[in-house]
Formats: structure tokens, C-alpha cells, sequence
């Protein structure tokens, strides 16, 4: 008899521990995540005084942060736009995400100023309006990047007014508020794990932050064209720990969500 009650008990603690992770699973607010590693191909991205491309950068860190979300969060699919050196449209890296019905949009970017001494790492969400001068600049140098022709035969320029046109309807919905919250949950742990400058969470207009119909986001992980942060940035260990951070910051974001959903 002692046995049978010892049985029991353990098969109830199975249960119940199954029960929990399953409940845990379905409740979940995430399912996908795409993370768009910034440029690629011919499209170098800012480019280090020591030759280090920002494109080889965004790649390293996706990939390690793909890892990292997964680790955390083994209930979630993570897609990357790009998985190796191949050139993506601004327009094609949203598109990837709506395809895949995705939860969240995080694309990732390294930063550049002429001030060699520029430094920090700054995390910006969807505005028409940008939120200074420096946030305005760099929208432009970003979405300036899209090539003179496309792949469907529209110049950059038509691409951008027609993107440009949308960002209001879009900066209107739930989706805006959403994308606030998760840059600036992203971006809270960020800073605090790489202990550099806290630049802020800002607003602008980027395209590739334009056509996402889910919260999304674009992070600057720091200056490449700052000669100790090139260094730091490429290292194996500061990427570990920029990714580790965002994926800390993703995790806090869905608890968030969760909660505010539980009291609705």
C-alpha cells in the first residue's frame, strides 16, 4: 500500500509539472521572433577604422542572439532574414516577418559618427517624428541605403514616399504602443549588461521598422566607428553578452504583455 501511495504521488508530481509547462507553452504571447541582421552583401554598413564591416558585426550577434531567445525561450521559432552574407531590401526584411506571421521584429544595427570618440548603444522604435536631430540623421543615412533601382523596378525615392505615407496610420495602433514598450525593455537591459553609454530609447522613421505589422524595433549595439567599442564589438564574449541581454530584455517584455493581458 505504501508503495502504491508513494506511486501515485510521484505520477501526480509528473503530472502536474507537465501540466504547468504545457499551461506555460499556451499562454505564451510569443511564438515567432525574427531578428534582421542590418545590411549584408554589397551593402557593407559602417565600416570600422580597423576595416571590421558593420554588416559581419549584425550577423555575429543575430545568430549568437537566435541562440540565446532559444535558450530562454524554447517555445518560440526564431528566424533570421539572413543567415550569411546576402543582400536584403529594406522592404523584404519586413515582409520576411509578415510571412511568418511573426510576434516581434528586433533588426540589428551598429552605430557610426565622423566624432571618433561617439559611443553608446541606443534602441529606436517606429515615429514619423524623429526624437532629436541625431535620431533624424541617422533615419536617413539607414533608409538611404536602399539601392537606386529595386528588385521590382522602383527607384529609392518612390520606395521611401510610399513607405512614408503609411507611417501615421501605423504609429496610431496598438502595435506603436507595443513596440515603445519593447524597445525600452530591450534597450533597459542592454545597457545594463554592456555598461556602456546609455544613449536612450528613441524615435524615427525607418523604413525597415515601417512595413512590420508586429512590435518592432531597431538596436544599436554600439559605434563602430568608435576604435574601442570596433574591438569590443568584435569579440566573441561581447557579442554573448549583447545577445544574452536582448533576449533578457525580450523575455521581460513578454512577462509584461502577459500581465497586462491577465488584468484585461
Amino acid at each position: 500500500m505504501r508503495h502504491l501511495l508513494i506511486g501515485l504521488s510521484v505520477l501526480l508530481f509528473v503530472a502536474a509539472t507537465v501540466a504547468d509547462a504545457t499551461d506555460s507553452t499556451q499562454a505564451s504571447t510569443l511564438k515567432v521572433i525574427v531578428i534582421d541582421p542590418g545590411h549584408g552583401g554589397e551593402d557593407t554598413g559602417a565600416i570600422g577604422p580597423n576595416g571590421t564591416t558593420e554588416k559581419s558585426i549584425t550577423l555575429q550577434i543575430a545568430l549568437r542572439l537566435k541562440d540565446a531567445i532559444e535558450d530562454r525561450l524554447p517555445y518560440v521559432n526564431v528566424v533570421l532574414t539572413r543567415t550569411d552574407d546576402t543582400y536584403i531590401s529594406l522592404k523584404e526584411r519586413t515582409a520576411i516577418a509578415n510571412r511568418v506571421r511573426a510576434d516581434l521584429f528586433l533588426s540589428i544595427h551598429a552605430n557610426a559618427a565622423y566624432r571618433r570618440g561617439a559611443s553608446g548603444v541606443e534602441t529606436f522604435f517606429l515615429s514619423l517624428e524623429a526624437s532629436d536631430n541625431d535620431a533624424r540623421m541617422l533615419a536617413a543615412i539607414e533608409n538611404n541605403m536602399v539601392p537606386i533601382e529595386s528588385e521590382d523596378g522602383m527607384d529609392s525615392k518612390k520606395e521611401v514616399d510610399e513607405l512614408t505615407s503609411i507611417l501615421w496610420d501605423l504609429t496610431q495602433t496598438e502595435t506603436h504602443h507595443e513596440s515603445q514598450l519593447l524597445a525600452e525593455f530591450v534597450h533597459t537591459s542592454l545597457v545594463e549588461a554592456v555598461k556602456e553609454e546609455n544613449r536612450g530609447v528613441k524615435q524615427a522613421p525607418f523604413i525597415v521598422l515601417a512595413g512590420a505589422t508586429m512590435p518592432a524595433v531597431l538596436v544599436e549595439v554600439g559605434f563602430i566607428s568608435n576604435p574601442e567599442e570596433e574591438i569590443r564589438l568584435s569579440r566573441k564574449d561581447y557579442q554573448e553578452r549583447i545577445a544574452h541581454a536582448i533576449a533578457g530584455g525580450i523575455l521581460n517584455f513578454e512577462k509584461e504583455i502577459s500581465r497586462i493581458a491577465y488584468e484585461e
